[in-house]
């Protein structure tokens, strides 16, 4: 029988979570939406997820494959273009080895474990659609903007020149015998009994010849030359792209920092100042406010069952420091926020409107309580039935943070910005184009 004092070394419980208000692990203090619209108008069509460029090629041969084979599709079974993305992730999985060539493939740790248990793909063990954890969730977005599919994933009006330039490397009559080969293997799956798998009774060679088509680091010559030119067009189609591109040998991967490439484009490219100077300004709020919350649970992660009086923070040098004129920082954000071309009222209502707490100037202690308040509300507001806060109220000034976010104490970094604003993708993409 536990006594009094064997109940105190129990884990604390907290009250039960009803159905839909489960962890909102993302995103704490609500700061990703902005910057994202921010980093979508600075490079249009290209999303942080992305990495190899090849994939676009991928998906515009798919398009070629599967033509005829959208009357096959069971309603209930996935697509044809979902099933070439199985066929294709599977055969990077069967060729790898034991180095770390092949790396940015998204569904890797899916396969891996559907092959591993199973044999094959399927709906159950991958994707049912086009999510944003397989290659066409990812490119899908960039794929439309430069025109390679169309909307619903069907060829695109660049589709065929594409697939063209593919087929320099392997030759037209050899590209056409695998494309060939391809479509049966899906028609083989859609078949499947009983339901859509990875059936295509496909040998090593098979495997092989598959992967070393997409092969992200075999791009051919007039391949590689197709897809630059696409994502250096002279319009504005894709932003500043082109011009951070110019920047990119300049830079090491060790050195490559977001803010020093925005500060090359900022002297390059007048056109972006206005962009660039919300973007900095925000990111000068937002690490403020993150580096405030961070230090509050590096604090609180030092408490057990009793918990963490908020208004302690107040102690905390290094977290004076970073509230430190945070009111004028909201003002500065504001106000270049409103600046953007297009969306600058947009911004500037969604920052005011989500932010306004921190609008004006508030004392060490209380500010600490404004800030888990803020969290408490971006948490509610995540979904219909809001998402569980990091930490649970024990009263009014007590916080009990949970284990699963509880962090030690980081080094301050002010000069550095939160969120990332495509510098990466484009990074990679260079990388993989030159």
């Amino acid at each position: 029988m536990f006594t009094t004092n064997d109940m105190t070394n129990l884990p604390f419980l907290t009250a039960y979570d009803p159905p839909g208000s489960s962890e909102g692990a993302l995103d704490p203090l609500g700061l990703y939406v902005i910057a994202d619209r921010l980093a979508t108008q600075l490079v249009p069509g290209v999303r942080e997820r992305m990495q190899r460029i090849r994939f676009l090629t991928a998906i515009a041969v798919g398009c070629l494959v599967t033509e005829d084979l959208l009357d096959q599709t069971p309603i209930s079974e996935a697509p044809p273009y979902l099933i070439w993305e199985w066929l294709l992730v599977e055969a990077f999985h069967r060729t790898r080895n034991d180095n770390t060539e092949l790396w940015g493939v998204p569904g890797t740790l899916v396969t891996s474990r559907a092959i591993e248990q199973f044999g094959y793909l399927d709906s159950r063990s991958y994707l049912k659609n086009a999510r944003i954890f397989g290659f066409h969730g990812v490119y899908k977005r960039l794929a439309h903007h430069l025109g390679i599919v169309n909307v619903n994933l069907g060829p695109g009006v660049l589709t065929e020149e594409l697939v063209r330039a593919w087929t320099r490397a392997l030759g037209s009559s050899r590209s056409k015998d695998q494309i060939g080969k391809w479509s049966n293997a899906i028609r083989s799956s859609l078949s499947a009994k009983p339901h859509a798998k990875t059936a295509t009774g496909f040998k090593t060679d098979d495997w092989e010849q598959l992967a070393s088509a997409f092969h992200p680091d075999q791009c051919g010559g007039q391949e590689r030359d197709y897809l630059r030119n696409l994502l250096l067009v002279a319009d504005d189609r894709m932003g500043a792209l082109s011009i951070m591109w110019q920047f990119q040998p300049k830079f090491g991967n060790d050195d490559y920092r977001e803010e020093e490439l925005h500060a090359a484009v900022y002297a390059a490219a007048p056109q972006f100042r206005p962009l660039l100077r919300a973007i900095k300004a925000y990111e000068s709020f937002a690490r403020r406010l993150q580096d405030a919350f961070d230090l509050l649970r590096a604090e609180a992660s030092k408490q057990d069952c009793v918990g963490y009086a908020i208004t302690e923070i107040a102690k905390t040098s290094d977290f004076v420091l970073s509230i430190s004129n945070l009111h004028d920082f909201f003002v500065s954000a504001a106000d270049e926020l409103g600046n953007v071309n297009g969306l600058g009222p947009s911004l500037q209502s969604q920052f005011t409107e989500r932010f306004r707490r921190f609008a004006e100037k508030l004392s060490a202690e209380a500010c600490a309580i404004e800030l888990c308040e803020h969290h408490a509300s971006i948490q509610k507001g995540k979904s219909t039935l809001g998402k569980r806060t990091w930490f649970d109220w024990l009263d009014v000034e007590r916080i009990y943070l949970r284990h699963p976010y509880r962090i030690k104490r980081q080094q301050l970094k002010p000069e550095r910005y939160v969120h990332d604003y495509r510098g990466w993708p484009i990074r990679n993409f260079w990388g993989d184009l030159t």
